[in-house]
């Protein structure tokens, strides 16, 4: 899907402390694969003690409302996007609480790891038929919290990692506009987001539990033909491409499943930050895109493409062309 006057005007983010990968070597509860883990290149991931997600994500959306010298009553829509929290049953309420955004349209957006790129998107299409002067706000933020989560994910071949991160889309301007989004479902792998194979409410997912190999030519060509797609629709080219915020999977399925059927280099992509701070959750794409921003080195004609890719499955990519000189995030 092509658009028209929706732009980047600011991104947050919030991360708390990081762990070292290797301290969950010896923890028999975590079961993590010596090899597993050199194969993902992970080296740590960020985990909070005591925040909660509400908490970070509203930290993240000062920030990015700073960045964007937006006024929260220029907002008139605010998007929380989750997946599985616990800690607050209506989090985009606190956040206009908290926030001082009482009138925006607040709603809680699902998605799973797709949720950051799922709800650039949901947003783009508010913005694109409301007034002049009008913006979206967009949160993510993940908490995994055991002993329903462990760290480890062998599925995934990744560590859940706790964060937040907020993009402000504007109407009226910002130092990057929206060009492409499109968006594909493999609702066959539904199955994998059940809980638990005895059926009890508080165990893990059963995908926590199973290979993703078989399904691998699945999610292989979700990833794809989405990515595709939304190139295809900005008339940019792979290899054309300045930067890619990616989702965190570890370093093998990431360059298997995407980067290395695309002919993109993963220099050009945001692993080294991912590797960093493992796979934040619906996080991931906005924290890709603020870190982008933080580098100082786009210039205007430089593109992104923000990947996202989540349990159930659902595919989501956006592509962005910088149109002025992104000045650092402060948050």
């Amino acid at each position: 899907m092509l658009w028209n006057d929706v732009y980047v005007g600011g991104t947050g983010r919030f991360l708390p402390p990081l762990v070292d990968a290797s301290s969950l070597l010896d923890d028999d509860d975590e079961h993590v694969d010596p090899s597993a883990l050199e194969l993902s290149d992970y080296q740590s991931f960020s985990a909070s003690p005591d925040l909660t997600a509400p908490q970070m994500a509203a930290r993240a959306a000062a920030g990015a409302l700073r960045h964007a010298n937006c006024d929260s009553a220029d907002i008139t829509m605010l998007i929380y996007a989750y997946f599985d929290e616990q800690d607050h049953l209506t989090p985009a309420c606190h956040l206009q609480r908290v926030l001082s955004i009482p009138d925006a349209i607040s709603v809680e957006l699902g998605n799973a790891s797709n949720g950051g790129a799922a709800a650039i998107e949901v947003a783009a299409g508010h913005v694109r038929i409301a007034p002049s002067g009008s913006a979206a706000l967009v949160t993510a933020a993940s908490r995994f919290q055991s002993p329903r989560w462990r760290r480890w994910h062998p599925a995934l071949s990744s560590f859940l990692a706790d964060g937040a991160a907020a993009v402000v889309l504007a109407k009226d301007g910002g130092f990057a506009r929206l060009i492409s989004t499109a968006h594909t479902s493999a609702p066959e792998l539904e199955h994998l987001a059940t809980i638990t194979k005895d059926g009890k409410s508080s165990g893990p997912l059963l995908l926590m539990e199973e290979n993703l190999e078989p399904h691998q030519a699945t999610l292989a060509r979700g990833m794809q033909d989405t990515a595709s797609q939304a190139l295809e629709e900005a008339d940019i080219k792979p290899s054309d491409l300045t930067r890619m915020v990616v989702t965190g999977l570890g370093l093998a399925p990431l360059s298997a499943l995407v980067l290395e059927p695309l002919g993109i280099p993963v220099d050009r992509t945001t692993w080294s930050l991912q590797r960093q701070l493992g796979h934040v959750g619906s996080c991931d794409q906005l924290i890709g895109l603020d870190h982008v921003i933080r580098e100082e080195s786009l210039r205007p004609g430089d593109t992104i493409l923000v990947f996202g890719s989540g349990l159930g499955f659902r595919f989501t990519c956006a592509v962005l062309e910088i149109t002025e000189q992104p000045t650092a995030t402060t948050a």
